[in-house]
C-alpha cells in the first residue's frame, strides 16, 4: 500500500489528499482485521488507481461503453470490453471474479467477504496487471505479498 501510494504521489510538494485519506483508511482496515488483508489491499490498489484517474470498468465496455455484463477482460483498454471490442492480450475471468472486482471497487464488503478463495485469487491477478500496466512497472512490494 505504501509503495503504491508512494508511486501515485511522487510530485514533492503537491497535496494528495484523497492518497493520503485513502491510505489511512487502508492501514486501519487492515489494523482492525475487519476483511481478508488481500481483498483490503486489492480495495486498496483499485480505489488507489481510481483516485489517480484509471477507474477500470467492470460492467459497461471500456471501449466503446456498450451496457454489461462483458466477458472480456482487458488491462490496455481499461478493463471489460464488448466481444467487437475485445483486443489481442484480453482474457475471459470468471463473472464471480468480475463481481468481486467491482464489489472492491465500490465498497459492496458484504459480496467481498463472500468470495470463494479462487475469484479472490483470480480478481488478485487481474489487479496486479491492471495497476502493472498503468504504473508502467510492477511493484517489488507485491512480489512479498504474492507469497
Amino acid at each position: 500500500m505504501l509503495e503504491t501510494a508512494e508511486r501515485f504521489t511522487d510530485h514533492e510538494g503537491e497535496p494528495a489528499v484523497q492518497q493520503y485519506l485513502l491510505l489511512v483508511g487502508g492501514l486501519r482496515t487492515l489494523a482492525r482485521a475487519e476483511h481478508a488483508p488481500n481483498l483490503i489491499l486489492d480495495a486498496f490498489l483499485l480505489r488507489s488507481l481510481a483516485v489517480n484517474g484509471y477507474a477500470p470498468s467492470f460492467d459497461d465496455c471500456a471501449r466503446c461503453g456498450m451496457p454489461g455484463p462483458n466477458r472480456f477482460f482487458s488491462v490496455a483498454s481499461g478493463g471489460v470490453v464488448c466481444g467487437d471490442c475485445r483486443v489481442p492480450g484480453s482474457v475471459v475471468p470468471s463473472a464471480e471474479a468480475v463481481e468481486l472486482l467491482s464489489a472492491l471497487l465500490t465498497g459492496d464488503w458484504e459480496t467481498a467477504d463472500a468470495s470463494q478463495a479462487r475469484h479472490v485469487r483470480e480478481g488478485s491477478g487481474l489487479v496486479s496487471a491492471y495497476l502493472h500496466w498503468h504504473l508502467e512497472r510492477g511493484l517489488r512490494s507485491l512480489r512479498y505479498v504474492e507469497k
